[in-house]
């Protein structure tokens, strides 16, 4: 072989040594709701020891005194009376109210602010992700845009989920969606950021924020597999 060949060729194959598989394919990551959410220390639960009740009572009183620091509830609010009678009930069962309201609310807070985080490093990935579908936009029968959420009634029943995890999916093709909450397997790649879509309810129509969004390649029915 001539040597001007020859260095041709092995320059040629060091070429594709460095570059790597001409057409290695991209693997999506497998991700949960809770992968949604950042890693970060542990949250203190100042109750966790005291009976469902007493746990339940707290979490109201505290919820009512917050409402009422904020103006959002007054001393005529029927709710009001009744954080009166919890908080005359859990004294006389030997709780210190105040002290432990205001542990709960911190607890409160500390969670609030843990679900307004998001998974940064999640951006630009190529992700699979199961959940379920509810629709934003329509092409006839088909679905064009939807929100996937953690569970069944998310935005409509209850209030909605924190920011991550709530997911806007743009399709690149319709989906033809069989039901309301269908469960489905999303895989697409993953913008972090906040966006805020209105949602079409029964009685009028509610903004709800979502701080990922999918560009969906593919859509399929949930499996467990």
């Amino acid at each position: 072989m001539p040597p001007r060949l020859f260095h041709l060729i092995s320059s040629l194959c060091l070429l594709l040594i460095l570059a790597g598989p001409l057409s290695a394919a991209e693997t999506p990551k497998v991700l949960t709701w809770e992968g949604l959410i950042p890693q970060g220390p542990p949250i203190d639960n100042p109750y966790q020891y005291l009976p469902v009740d007493q746990q339940v009572e707290l979490e109201m009183l505290a919820t009512i005194r917050s409402q009422v620091a904020a103006g959002l509830m007054n001393e005529v609010h029927p709710m009001f009376e009744d954080a009166r009678e919890i908080e005359f009930k859990l004294r006389q069962e030997g709780i210190d109210v105040d002290r432990m309201i205001g542990l709960v609310q911190k607890m409160q807070a500390e969670v609030a602010a843990r679900n307004s985080e998001l998974a940064h490093d999640l951006d630009g990935q190529l992700v699979r992700l199961p959940g379920y579908v509810l629709p934003l936009e329509f092409e006839g029968t088909s679905v064009k845009e939807f929100l996937l959420v953690p569970y069944v009634g998310a935005c409509i029943h209850v209030p909605p989920p924190p920011i991550n995890q709530t997911v806007v999916v743009h399709l690149n093709q319709s989906y033809a969606a069989k039901e309301l909450y269908e469960p489905v397997w999303v895989t697409g790649r993953m913008t972090v950021k906040r966006a805020k879509r209105a949602l079409s309810l029964v009685d009028g129509s509610a903004d709800v924020e979502a701080g990922y969004t999918i560009q969906g390649t593919r859509v399929e029915p949930y499996t467990e597999k």
